[in-house]
């Protein structure tokens, strides 16, 4: 009996350290990835083509680490996830595309599969959160956007990114600070980073962003008992899911009486291009719905230059890989969505995180930003974050 418990104690020892190995990696797949992308205009613009092989390479090292062959030859969810990758790149060369775009299908799928699985311990918690958190301050010190060759867009995607985490580090480290008075400071810089956030947003003009901030404070202000109610969490995990693609069909038909629907945001109409995109890709998307229209289709807008952009996360899924791919990731983000209810509905900082999840999908409805290193491993982080938290 006691050689048992020993056996069981040394193999519980091995699965913590490689546990343990699993996090670096995904910690070193943050700094190597905004390191590359987040300083330099030069080195983005080098290292972008490769973002999703880098990432790839990473999460495969945190799968073999948190799993093992005799588990993943027994999982369901393995083999579906495997069979969506496998249909995907089998339709890029039926149809002739780019076949590197199944690595961005790929990627995002395996950080599904991966978001019930993640757990970071408190110290690579908050050293992650501190981290990618500092870039919401370096950016808006540093500004980027305009004067060093970054889209805005883009530049405030780093900006709500980094405030998440930021928001997220203070809620962590507020209960563990026992003097009241650096804790009232605490919550005052918190307050301070909220209208700071609002103001840099509004200053880069990215619109995107700004629907993820508004989102996440929402969210941010709900009490957590809130989210025990069923339907409500699950209409919004529908929304900021499955949404981005209905929220795709109503800008397209707003797009037609923009005669008459006028309005304004950060100095630019509301309907100001997104619908001729999403109104090329539509059609010609709905001319193959099965295979989709692969990553090598040229844009016919005169103004495009033939650049494909789908400007749209979940979008991008469906219109590049088809429907089965898109019915898959679909299914593996509505289920590991849903599955974190119960923790962040008893737990502030397990809803914080939830609120920055929620940011990011919604703010992807208007650009790819979640499918996309480095943002794509900072969403798997955020789970992360919430499995570490215990359930009350």
């Amino acid at each position: 009996m006691e050689e048992l418990k020993q056996e069981e104690k040394q193999e519980e020892t091995k699965a913590e350290k490689r546990r343990r190995i699993g996090n670096l990696s995904l910690l070193c797949a943050v700094f190597v990835l905004t390191t590359l992308y987040f300083h330099f205009y030069d080195w983005y613009i080098l290292t972008a083509p490769y973002g999703t092989l880098i990432a790839g390479f990473f999460l495969a090292i945190t799968l073999f680490c948190y799993t093992d062959i005799r588990y993943l030859m027994r999982d369901p969810a393995f083999y579906l996830m495997v069979f969506a990758d496998v249909y995907a790149l089998i339709n890029l060369f039926l149809i002739g595309s780019d076949k590197g775009a199944i690595l961005t299908a790929a990627d995002f799928l395996l950080i599904f599969y991966l978001a019930n699985k993640i757990r970071l311990n408190d110290r690579e918690m908050i050293i992650a959160a501190l981290y990618t958190g500092a870039f919401f301050i370096y950016w808006t010190v540093d500004v980027k956007g305009y004067f060093k060759g970054y889209n805005t867009n883009y530049g405030g995607l780093v900006l709500i990114t980094g405030f998440f985490f930021l928001i997220f580090a203070v809620e962590y480290l507020a209960p563990r600070i026992k003097d009241k008075r650096w804790r009232c400071a605490l919550r005052a810089f918190e307050v301070f980073l909220f209208a700071l956030s609002f103001n840099i947003i509004s200053w880069y003009r990215s619109r995107c962003a700004l629907a993820g901030l508004i989102m996440f404070v929402i969210l941010y202000l709900i009490p957590e008992k809130v989210w025990k109610n069923k339907i409500l969490y699950g209409v919004l995990c529908l929304g900021s899911t499955l949404g981005a693609v209905v929220f795709s069909a109503i800008y397209v038909w707003l797009g037609r009486m923009k005669e008459v629907f006028s309005v304004r945001i950060f100095y630019k109409d509301l309907i100001s291009g997104r619908e001729e995109i999403w109104q090329e890709l539509w059609e010609a998307y709905l001319r193959m719905p099965l295979t989709g229209i692969g990553s090598s289709y040229q844009m016919k807008l005169d103004w495009m230059e033939g650049l494909f952009e789908v400007h749209s996360g979940f979008l991008d899924i469906l219109i590049v890989h088809g429907i089965v791919v898109f019915t898959v990731t679909l299914m593996f983000a509505l289920f590991r969505l849903y599955g974190i209810r119960e923790r962040v509905s008893s737990d502030r900082i397990a809803k914080t995180a939830m609120a920055g999840i929620f940011g990011m999908l919604f703010a992807a409805f208007m650009e790819n930003y979640i499918i996309v290193a480095p943002f794509s491993i900072m969403l798997l982080l955020l789970f992360g974050f919430i499995n570490n938290r215990k359930m009350v």
